[in-house]
């Protein structure tokens, strides 16, 4: 049985060598096609993609089937890119039709073998019949019991779950209580049987259908403090659905705009100290898809309607829809993408024009946020030409509502913000800061204007009762 077992993890191994050396031959045969270049290059950009997910493939005999069926697919496409590479002039005219219709059928079969592999099913599955088990539930001794009575606690797993639709349908009471619509998407609250609230993000099912497989590789992977946890999935049919932690307070954008009558009492919009943690708290989540994880994750939709408050008032990064992994090679130059995906007034420039998004766009989608923050207003109503020439002074378009007359330290940390805003909303992605840095200047402010607050009486009495146990 030991032997089986070496047997077949060394074949599953040698699989994922195969399929990874062909993704390396087809991304190199893409710098040199003359014909269908766009094609290849979306192509050579999924490939990449899958590149960085095959060494985490579990090496278990149910990978193997669908790993020599990609193996094929890819194999198929390695002709076609190859074909494309044809200088004679006959076959670039009769030959691009082909091979548009070679690559549509090409890329279908990818999507499909890759929405068979277990690439997270394995964790999955095991965590699902965890939780619809005996093994979901612990025993723990009752709190302040002397006979060793015992009582059993939910575990909400650590890693996502793949659900039914019924189990769906049941937590959202038959999707009765709509959270909001976005593009695309709707998104329902739900509760778990036993457990948490949660928020059930539904695709509409004429969204294509390459579209869930990347969020859900992506999300899967992704733990950090600041970003919202996926909890679960659903695919069953055309019915596609994500279950992420629910937020109870809402949206950034909610608490900073005017028009939402937000008052004074609302911790995301009083005081400065709240604004700028909230802040600092999202850069920290947009670091981590930099620097953190791996591979690096370009989120290309940062905008306050992604940043969600907890019940706690901690932001919390969401939005993973139009999510990309940053391709090999791409860190400076931003790699091509088919579609410009984003929320208008916090897209990057640069990658409208160009339609390559880098690290840089979601620098200057969260420069949009953190202007937005200090203002108060919507970003269509933004002055950003004026803020980059530096012709509107803080104190001008400062938003009151925080306070009337901040103080010195409050205009002195949110000079620190104001300055960092100026640098990310550069028109070239090579003139703005790294997410590392404007975190570092995020800190700053907020210990600037925390050491200046003053002490509340039960931090004073805390301090006093410290130092007399002394």
């Amino acid at each position: 049985m030991a032997l089986a077992v070496v047997a077949n993890v060394a074949a599953v191994a040698q699989l994922i060598e195969q399929v990874t050396g062909i993704v390396s031959r087809i991304i190199r045969a893409v710098a040199t096609a003359r014909q269908n270049k766009q094609e290849c290059e979306h192509l050579a950009l999924r490939l990449s993609i899958i590149g960085d997910v095959l060494p985490h493939l579990p090496r278990l005999p149910v990978v193997e089937r669908p790993l020599k069926e990609l193996r094929a697919a890819l194999g198929k496409a390695h002709e076609i890119v190859l074909a494309c590479q044809d200088r004679s002039a006959a076959n670039q005219f009769f030959g691009a039709r082909r091979h548009a219709d070679s690559f549509r059928e090409v890329n279908d079969r990818i999507y499909f073998l890759l929405s068979l592999f277990p690439m997270v099913n394995y964790a999955a599955i095991t965590t699902h019949l965890a939780r619809i088990s005996t093994q979901h539930m612990i025993t723990v001794p009752s709190p302040g019991s002397s006979s060793g009575s015992l009582q059993t606690l939910t575990v909400v797993p650590d890693y996502p779950c793949m659900f039914t639709w019924a189990e769906i349908v049941t937590a959202t009471h038959n999707f009765a209580d709509k959270l909001g619509r976005g593009c695309s998407v709707t998104v329902y609250k739900g509760r778990l049987h036993d457990g948490p609230e949660v928020a059930v993000k539904v695709l509409d099912k004429h969204r294509p259908h390459d579209t869930f497989v990347p969020e859900l590789v992506i999300t899967f992977r992704l733990r950090h403090d600041h970003i919202v946890r996926l909890v679960g999935w659903c695919e069953e049919e055309d019915d596609r659905m994500f279950v992420y932690e629910h937020m109870s307070n809402g949206t950034l954008r909610d608490r900073l705009q005017r028009a939402s009558g937000g008052s004074s009492s609302s911790a995301a919009t009083a005081p400065w100290r709240t604004r700028v943690a909230a802040l600092l708290g999202a850069s920290r989540a947009i670091q981590y898809l930099h620097c953190g994880a791996e591979p690096v994750v370009i989120h290309r939709n940062v905008s306050s309607s992604n940043i969600l408050l907890d019940m706690n008032w901690m932001p919390r990064l969401s939005g993973f829809g139009a999510a990309v992994y940053q391709a090999a090679g791409e860190e400076h130059g931003g790699q091509l993408v088919e579609e410009v995906i984003g929320t208008p007034g916090y897209v990057d420039p640069e990658y409208i024009r160009t339609k390559r998004v880098s690290t840089a766009s979601d620098v200057y989608s969260f420069g949009v946020v953190m202007l937005e923050a200090l203002m108060g207003e919507d970003p269509a109503a933004l002055q950003l030409d004026s803020i980059r020439n530096g012709k509107l002074a803080l104190k001008d378009v400062l938003d009151r509502r925080p306070s009337l007359d901040p103080t010195l330290p409050q205009m002195e940390a949110l000079e620190i913000v104001a300055d960092t805003v100026k640098r990310c909303l550069c028109l070239s992605r090579m003139d703005r800061p790294a997410m590392s840095k404007v975190v570092a200047n995020l800190e700053e402010a907020l210990q600037m204007i925390r050491s200046h607050e003053p002490m509340s009486m039960a931090r004073w009495s805390l301090i006093r009762r410290r130092t007399s146990e002394n």
